[in-house]
Protein backbone atom coordinates (compact mmCIF):
# COMPACT_ATOMS: atom_id res chain seq x y z
CA UNK A 1 0.00 0.00 0.00
CA UNK A 2 2.80 2.73 0.82
CA UNK A 3 4.64 1.49 -2.42
CA UNK A 4 1.24 2.57 -4.35
CA UNK A 5 1.28 5.92 -2.48
CA UNK A 6 4.40 6.96 -2.86
CA UNK A 7 3.93 6.04 -6.24
CA UNK A 8 0.91 7.95 -6.77
CA UNK A 9 2.72 11.01 -5.28
CA UNK A 10 5.50 10.78 -7.76
CA UNK A 11 3.36 10.66 -10.55
CA UNK A 12 1.40 13.60 -9.36
CA UNK A 13 4.78 15.63 -8.71
CA UNK A 14 6.32 14.57 -12.36
CA UNK A 15 2.61 15.47 -14.36
CA UNK A 16 2.71 19.01 -12.23
CA UNK A 17 5.88 19.74 -13.00
CA UNK A 18 5.37 18.46 -17.00
CA UNK A 19 2.40 20.62 -17.88
CA UNK A 20 2.84 23.55 -14.93
CA UNK A 21 3.24 26.17 -17.48
CA UNK A 22 -0.11 25.86 -19.07
CA UNK A 23 -2.07 25.36 -16.23
CA UNK A 24 -0.32 28.35 -14.58
CA UNK A 25 -0.83 30.46 -17.66
CA UNK A 26 -4.32 29.80 -18.08
CA UNK A 27 -5.47 29.38 -14.67
CA UNK A 28 -8.23 32.33 -13.13
CA UNK A 29 -10.05 31.77 -10.05
CA UNK A 30 -12.54 33.12 -8.00
CA UNK A 31 -12.69 35.03 -4.49
CA UNK A 32 -14.00 34.22 -1.72
CA UNK A 33 -14.86 35.07 1.37
CA UNK A 34 -15.48 39.52 2.42
CA UNK A 35 -13.31 41.04 2.75
CA UNK A 36 -11.11 39.60 -0.27
CA UNK A 37 -7.53 38.73 1.46
CA UNK A 38 -4.60 37.47 -0.45
CA UNK A 39 -1.57 36.15 0.61
CA UNK A 40 1.26 35.47 -2.67
CA UNK A 41 4.01 32.84 -1.94
CA UNK A 42 2.65 31.66 1.31
CA UNK A 43 4.42 28.78 1.80
CA UNK A 44 2.73 27.19 4.90
CA UNK A 45 2.27 30.75 6.54
CA UNK A 46 -1.13 31.50 6.48
CA UNK A 47 -4.70 32.90 8.23
CA UNK A 48 -8.17 31.61 8.46
CA UNK A 49 -9.90 33.41 5.27
CA UNK A 50 -7.11 33.95 3.09
CA UNK A 51 -6.50 32.68 -0.52
CA UNK A 52 -3.13 31.74 -0.40
CA UNK A 53 -1.43 31.38 -3.74
CA UNK A 54 2.02 29.49 -3.77
CA UNK A 55 3.96 27.55 -6.38
CA UNK A 56 5.38 24.75 -4.71
CA UNK A 57 4.51 20.99 -5.40
CA UNK A 58 3.14 20.42 -2.18
CA UNK A 59 0.03 22.89 -2.52
CA UNK A 60 -1.24 20.28 -5.26
CA UNK A 61 -1.77 17.57 -2.48
CA UNK A 62 -4.65 20.25 -1.00
CA UNK A 63 -7.76 18.13 -2.22
CA UNK A 64 -6.03 14.81 -1.38
CA UNK A 65 -6.41 12.07 1.19
CA UNK A 66 -4.62 12.24 4.53
CA UNK A 67 -3.26 9.12 3.40
CA UNK A 68 -1.56 10.92 0.56
CA UNK A 69 -0.70 14.06 2.12
CA UNK A 70 1.80 12.12 4.89
CA UNK A 71 3.73 10.32 1.74
CA UNK A 72 3.92 13.72 -0.15
CA UNK A 73 5.52 15.23 2.96
CA UNK A 74 8.93 14.46 2.81
CA UNK A 75 8.75 14.18 -0.81
CA UNK A 76 7.76 18.07 -1.12
CA UNK A 77 10.67 19.53 0.88
CA UNK A 78 7.83 21.24 3.56
CA UNK A 79 10.56 22.41 4.98
CA UNK A 80 11.68 23.20 9.17
CA UNK A 81 9.12 24.05 11.57
CA UNK A 82 6.53 22.04 10.27
CA UNK A 83 5.55 18.74 11.80
CA UNK A 84 3.19 16.10 9.46
CA UNK A 85 0.48 16.62 11.31
CA UNK A 86 0.71 20.48 10.99
CA UNK A 87 1.65 20.13 7.43
CA UNK A 88 -1.36 18.27 6.47
CA UNK A 89 -3.47 20.10 8.73
CA UNK A 90 -2.39 23.61 7.13
CA UNK A 91 -3.64 22.37 3.55
CA UNK A 92 -6.53 20.90 4.76
CA UNK A 93 -7.94 23.62 6.70
CA UNK A 94 -7.24 26.91 4.13
CA UNK A 95 -7.42 28.02 0.85
CA UNK A 96 -4.28 27.06 -1.21
CA UNK A 97 -3.96 27.71 -5.10
CA UNK A 98 -1.34 26.10 -6.84
CA UNK A 99 0.15 28.93 -9.34
CA UNK A 100 3.55 29.92 -10.56
CA UNK A 101 3.43 34.10 -9.87
CA UNK A 102 5.76 34.57 -12.92
CA UNK A 103 2.39 34.37 -15.09
CA UNK A 104 0.92 36.80 -13.03
CA UNK A 105 -1.87 36.39 -10.68
CA UNK A 106 -5.13 34.55 -11.23
CA UNK A 107 -7.95 37.35 -10.43
CA UNK A 108 -9.73 39.89 -12.21
CA UNK A 109 -8.87 43.55 -11.84
CA UNK A 110 -9.74 45.43 -8.82
CA UNK A 111 -10.93 42.04 -7.05
CA UNK A 112 -8.99 42.17 -3.41
CA UNK A 113 -8.90 43.77 -0.72
CA UNK A 114 -5.88 43.22 1.29
CA UNK A 115 -2.28 42.10 -0.70
CA UNK A 116 0.30 40.03 1.89
CA UNK A 117 3.52 38.81 0.83
CA UNK A 118 6.22 38.09 2.90
CA UNK A 119 9.69 36.81 1.81
CA UNK A 120 9.36 36.55 -1.80
CA UNK A 121 10.33 39.22 -3.32
CA UNK A 122 14.31 39.08 -3.04
CA UNK A 123 13.72 35.45 -4.87
CA UNK A 124 12.86 37.65 -7.60
CA UNK A 125 14.93 39.61 -10.06
CA UNK A 126 14.26 43.68 -9.89
CA UNK A 127 12.30 43.43 -12.89
CA UNK A 128 10.45 40.61 -12.23
CA UNK A 129 9.52 41.89 -8.91
CA UNK A 130 8.21 45.07 -10.64
CA UNK A 131 5.91 43.17 -12.67
CA UNK A 132 4.39 41.12 -9.77
CA UNK A 133 3.71 44.38 -8.09
CA UNK A 134 2.23 46.23 -10.76
CA UNK A 135 -0.10 42.65 -11.06
CA UNK A 136 -0.95 43.26 -7.26
CA UNK A 137 -1.85 46.66 -8.00
CA UNK A 138 -4.22 45.52 -11.13
CA UNK A 139 -6.21 42.74 -8.42
CA UNK A 140 -6.27 46.11 -5.74
CA UNK A 141 -9.28 47.41 -5.43
CA UNK A 142 -9.26 50.92 -4.87
CA UNK A 143 -7.72 52.18 -1.83
CA UNK A 144 -7.09 48.11 -0.99
CA UNK A 145 -3.55 48.07 0.88
CA UNK A 146 -0.84 45.80 0.18
CA UNK A 147 2.28 44.42 2.59
CA UNK A 148 5.42 43.64 1.62
CA UNK A 149 8.11 42.07 4.00
CA UNK A 150 11.66 41.60 2.73
CA UNK A 151 14.84 40.45 4.58
CA UNK A 152 16.09 43.60 5.46
CA UNK A 153 19.07 45.03 3.78
CA UNK A 154 20.32 47.26 6.49
CA UNK A 155 20.24 44.42 8.48
CA UNK A 156 22.32 42.26 6.19
CA UNK A 157 24.94 45.03 6.11
CA UNK A 158 24.98 45.77 9.50
CA UNK A 159 25.86 42.11 9.85
CA UNK A 160 28.86 42.10 7.53
CA UNK A 161 30.25 45.01 9.32
CA UNK A 162 29.90 43.16 12.60
CA UNK A 163 32.01 40.37 10.96
CA UNK A 164 29.61 37.76 10.63
CA UNK A 165 30.72 37.50 6.89
CA UNK A 166 28.80 34.32 6.09
CA UNK A 167 25.62 34.78 7.61
CA UNK A 168 25.55 37.73 5.68
CA UNK A 169 26.43 36.21 2.69
CA UNK A 170 23.62 33.42 2.97
CA UNK A 171 21.45 36.48 2.21
CA UNK A 172 22.72 36.98 -1.27
CA UNK A 173 24.12 32.84 -2.22
CA UNK A 174 23.16 29.59 -0.92
CA UNK A 175 25.94 27.45 0.39
CA UNK A 176 24.75 24.77 -1.58
CA UNK A 177 22.71 24.56 -4.77
CA UNK A 178 18.85 25.39 -4.25
CA UNK A 179 16.24 23.79 -4.97
CA UNK A 180 14.96 25.44 -7.86
CA UNK A 181 14.16 28.48 -9.50
CA UNK A 182 11.75 29.35 -6.65
CA UNK A 183 14.50 29.34 -4.29
CA UNK A 184 17.10 31.21 -5.93
CA UNK A 185 18.07 35.16 -4.30
CA UNK A 186 17.89 37.24 -6.69
CA UNK A 187 18.01 41.22 -5.08
CA UNK A 188 17.71 42.90 -1.77
CA UNK A 189 15.92 45.57 -0.62
CA UNK A 190 16.15 48.64 2.18
CA UNK A 191 13.10 50.67 2.80
CA UNK A 192 14.48 53.39 -0.28
CA UNK A 193 14.56 50.66 -2.56
CA UNK A 194 11.68 48.67 -1.90
CA UNK A 195 9.29 52.19 -1.81
CA UNK A 196 10.91 53.10 -4.88
CA UNK A 197 10.26 49.88 -6.70
CA UNK A 198 6.50 50.08 -5.00
CA UNK A 199 5.90 53.64 -6.17
CA UNK A 200 6.99 52.64 -9.59
CA UNK A 201 4.20 49.78 -9.34
CA UNK A 202 1.66 52.10 -8.81
CA UNK A 203 1.28 51.73 -5.10
CA UNK A 204 1.08 55.01 -3.11
CA UNK A 205 1.11 56.05 0.75
CA UNK A 206 4.25 53.82 0.85
CA UNK A 207 5.31 53.45 4.33
CA UNK A 208 7.23 51.46 6.95
CA UNK A 209 5.59 49.62 9.46
CA UNK A 210 6.12 47.55 12.89
CA UNK A 211 6.18 44.21 13.19
CA UNK A 212 2.75 43.42 13.51
CA UNK A 213 1.30 46.61 13.41
CA UNK A 214 -0.58 47.63 10.20
CA UNK A 215 -3.65 47.99 8.12
CA UNK A 216 -3.59 44.60 6.71
CA UNK A 217 -5.37 42.05 9.03
CA UNK A 218 -4.46 39.10 10.74
CA UNK A 219 -0.42 39.88 10.85
CA UNK A 220 -0.71 38.09 14.31
CA UNK A 221 -0.60 34.91 11.67
CA UNK A 222 1.34 36.47 8.69
CA UNK A 223 3.80 38.84 10.42
CA UNK A 224 7.36 36.69 10.98
CA UNK A 225 11.34 37.14 11.48
CA UNK A 226 10.68 40.56 12.84
CA UNK A 227 14.68 40.52 13.82
CA UNK A 228 15.58 40.76 10.46
CA UNK A 229 12.62 41.67 8.32
CA UNK A 230 11.83 45.46 6.50
CA UNK A 231 7.77 45.33 6.19
CA UNK A 232 5.83 48.17 4.49
CA UNK A 233 2.43 48.70 3.19
CA UNK A 234 0.55 50.92 0.53
CA UNK A 235 -2.48 51.32 -1.31
CA UNK A 236 -3.54 51.65 -4.65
Amino acid sequence: MKTSLDNLVRKTIDRAEHCSGWLHKWQRIEPSGEPVKLNLGSGLYVAPGWINIDGSIKTLFVKMPRSVMNVAFPLTKAGAGFSREEFTNLLREHRFVFHNLKYGIPLADSSVDFIFSSHVLHHLYRDEALTLLREAVRVLKPDGTMRIAVPDLEHIVALYLEGKREQALEYFFYPKKPRGELYRRAYQYDFVLLKTLMEEAGVRNVRRCNFREGRVPDLEWLDRMPEESLFVEGER
